[in-house]
């Protein structure tokens, strides 16, 4: 069997580089509007515009990102009063944004709207829905 590997046709290839491509595209629409936030910051504060009063261990779970890490963006957006701790007991803070965390995230959803726009141009609804369902699939097969 003589078979040649592609990367290029590698699916999970295909899902890596556009992950990819979608972050780069919101760190420059972010950069050009002089934002001081990164992609996975803004994740942050659009997850808790959603639902506040997640634990550290929860955000990292739902972003896929390891407690260093998460430590160190939760760390950056406190200094920079986007989001606060408060001690939900002695070893667990809930976090919270703050005023200007809220007002950041409001003014900078339109612009992940219409970047998100801009990546399912020409793409019908019900292509969009295949792709999220068929994503997941992959995702539940290998969890």
């Amino acid at each position: 069997m003589n078979q040649r590997y592609s990367i290029e046709k590698n699916t999970g290839f295909i899902i890596y580089r556009t992950a990819l491509a979608l972050r780069a595209a919101l760190q420059r629409a972010l950069k050009e509007q002089e934002f001081d936030i990164t992609p996975e910051q803004y994740g942050i504060l659009h997850l808790l515009r959603e639902e506040e009063g997640l634990s550290q261990k929860q955000i990292g779970n739902i972003l896929f990102k390891d407690k260093p890490n998460i430590s160190r963006m939760l760390d950056a957006l406190e200094k920079k009063s986007l989001i606060r701790r408060q001690a939900a007991d002695r070893r667990r803070y809930s976090i919270f944004l703050t005023e200007e965390g809220k007002k950041l995230a409001e003014e900078i959803l339109p612009l992940r709207l219409q970047l998100e726009a801009k990546a399912f141009n020409g793409i019908s609804a019900g292509e969009k829905e295949m792709l999220e369902s068929i994503a997941n699939k992959i995702y539940g097969n290998i969890s």
